[in-house]
């Protein structure tokens, strides 16, 4: 009984879980904890015993003698300390449920705060962390550092699915309230554009190979006067505010926010137009990625961040934007 005392009640789960499921990854989801609490709370047991309880082979873990041994009673001291511990509970106590989510910046303006409105509607306790992304995400996905991915590529794998959101195939020109190509009632074109200094903006610095005007000057044996590369929106603001220069952006409440925030001025792409900056950058495409084996009560959450995005990113728009919008 000494051995079973020094023992927290995590790492008895943890042990319990593992024996039914020789698989530490499938225990560290259903924990919602990283694999590597999982192997620290192995080792504090095996030290505890004295024992080794379980032998790693290729593809997950085999039951020792002695872990078939305390299986039963460690099952049921377990099932008795959470009977009692959910007895001494309030009725109404809810756990917070924590989830991390990775998107690109400009997406996740207003993405955390559309999140809670929606948890608290629906009565549910969750605690958001809205992260930017990065080139590693498949790897966070599978260490279960991360719950679920925006992403502008589809990851499909034995492990990682991605499911198709939205393509944002339409852009807007943002720049300078004084700028000269807002002047009159001339019609904004690409060809005009590239007379200016240009910045380009994806909003996710592992993708700036695929601007749409630097192609379409690619393909058209045109120069672009490109002065700079960003891909936060903090800093195009600042660029375009103090010079000349011309962005295109695909998010609704990204041009918002900069019109909003910075004497700038914005105004939607002709469509004619922009099918001529798709025809090579096709747009920009949306996906939800995740674990296959993910958890299934965070649907309603996939679906949420969805229908936030379809609703965020810019389609066939033509005229002027509402910032206020």
């Amino acid at each position: 009984m000494s051995r079973v005392n020094t023992n927290s009640l995590f790492n008895i789960k943890v042990f319990v879980l593992l024996f039914e499921t020789l698989s530490s990854t499938e225990v560290a989801q259903q924990l919602g904890v990283a694999t590597s609490k999982i192997s620290r709370s192995l080792k504090a047991l095996r030290h505890s015993f004295d024992e080794p309880l379980f032998i790693r082979k290729q593809h997950g873990f085999e039951h020792t003698p002695f872990a078939k041994t305390i299986y039963p009673h460690l099952k049921q001291l377990l099932t008795l300390s959470e009977t009692s511990l959910a007895l001494s509970q309030p009725v109404n106590t809810q756990v917070t449920q924590q989830m991390t989510i990775t998107c690109p910046p400009p997406l996740s303006l207003n993405l955390l705060s559309y999140l809670q409105d929606k948890a608290s509607q629906l009565k549910l306790q969750y605690c958001f962390n809205i992260k930017p992304c990065s080139n590693d995400i498949d790897k966070l996905l599978n260490r279960l550092e991360v719950d679920l991915a925006v992403t502008f590529e589809a990851y499909n794998s034995e492990r990682l699915s991605s499911e198709f959101v939205a393509k944002a195939n339409a852009y807007v020109v943002v720049g300078n309230q004084q700028h000269p190509i807002f002047k009159g009632d001339s019609r904004i074109d690409v060809d005009t554009m590239l007379k200016y200094p240009y910045i380009s903006f994806n909003g996710h610095e592992f993708e700036q190979g695929h601007d749409p005007l630097a192609m379409y000057a690619l393909d058209k044996g045109r120069s672009i006067n490109m002065v700079a590369k960003v891909c936060l929106l903090a800093d195009l603001m600042i660029q375009l505010e103090r010079s000349d220069a011309l962005a295109l952006i695909c998010y609704r409440d990204a041009v918002a926010f900069l019109c909003a925030k910075a004497k700038l001025h914005a105004v939607a792409l002709p469509e004619d137009q922009n099918r001529l900056l798709n025809l090579r950058a096709d747009g920009h495409r949306h996906y939800l990625t995740k674990l296959r084996q993910g958890n299934q009560a965070n649907l309603w959450v996939e679906a949420e961040i969805a229908s936030y995005i379809q609703g965020n990113v810019i389609l066939h728009c033509d005229g002027a934007i509402d910032a206020k919008r």
